[in-house]
């Protein structure tokens, strides 16, 4: 794995949208990323090559990044979900079947 993406237990990690939500409400790239350079990543990508990156000692070493996406505990309060109101959608749309 080259990105690991963290969130926390409110958020459906088998859903991407989700995931997205987090980390466009959760996620600050000043505080929020924490990389691990010179490690060995998969050998097919491209982007781990010296001639890509300086950095890239070897062919297959590149960073990997983890994502924090995650609430800080004192203020889990303040990223609370906004409730919606259910909405019968027959009303708008007669021939609806939910599918």
């Amino acid at each position: 794995m080259k990105h690991i993406i963290l969130v926390d237990d409110d958020v459906d990690i088998f859903d991407t949208d989700d995931v997205m939500w987090a980390m466009t409400t959760r996620f600050q790239a000043e505080r929020s990323i924490v990389p691990i350079p010179g490690v060995r990543c998969h050998p097919l990508d491209p982007s781990a090559a010296p001639d890509f990156l300086w950095t890239n000692v070897d062919h297959g070493i590149s960073t990997k990044t983890i994502f924090d996406c995650t609430v800080p505990w004192d203020l889990r309060d303040r990223f609370i979900r906004a409730p919606f109101q259910d909405v019968d959608v027959k009303k708008f749309l007669p021939d609806w079947t939910g599918d």
